[in-house]
């Protein structure tokens, strides 16, 4: 079974999302994949490193398959991830492999327009969940 959360970001970037969402699944004992383009992945192995005086996320880029959080940009979870964060980059074929997908995108952008045809594609599937998630005032809410 794969829950799949689209996180509509309205509010922040969603490179910041996914900060968040990586300290979060790390802390919970998850192992993680995030998926994302060259200069994402750059910047986000550096908020990894600074974000947060007080601790460190251990994490590596695409050689470092022992790491609990990997930085890729290829979905393939060398690192035995349960968990994926696409950045931008839509839901990837193979993707029940993964108990847990969080697909983050930005309005107006090309991940946004994937995202409408990635959460059509889904619908119906079976071991599937899919979960929309939409920036609000008050965080995220559930919107579908």
């Amino acid at each position: 079974m794969t829950d799949i959360g689209f996180y509509h970001c309205t509010r922040t970037p969603a490179a910041d999302a996914a900060l968040k969402l990586v300290v979060r699944a790390h802390a919970s004992g998850a192992r993680v994949l995030l998926w994302a383009d060259e200069v994402a992945l750059t910047a986000m192995d550096a908020a990894l490193w600074s974000f947060d005086a007080a601790s460190f996320v251990p994490h590596g880029r695409d050689d470092a398959a022992r790491q609990p959080v990997l930085l890729a940009s290829e979905p393939q979870a060398l690192n035995g991830a349960d968990h994926l964060i696409s950045l931008g980059r839509g839901v990837p074929p193979g993707f029940e492999g993964f108990t847990r997908l969080f697909n983050l995108f930005e309005e107006g952008s090309d991940a946004h327009a994937r995202a409408r045809a990635d959460w059509k594609a889904i619908g119906g599937r079976d071991g599937v969940t899919r979960t929309y998630w939409q920036q609000g005032e008050r965080g995220w809410q559930k919107a579908g």
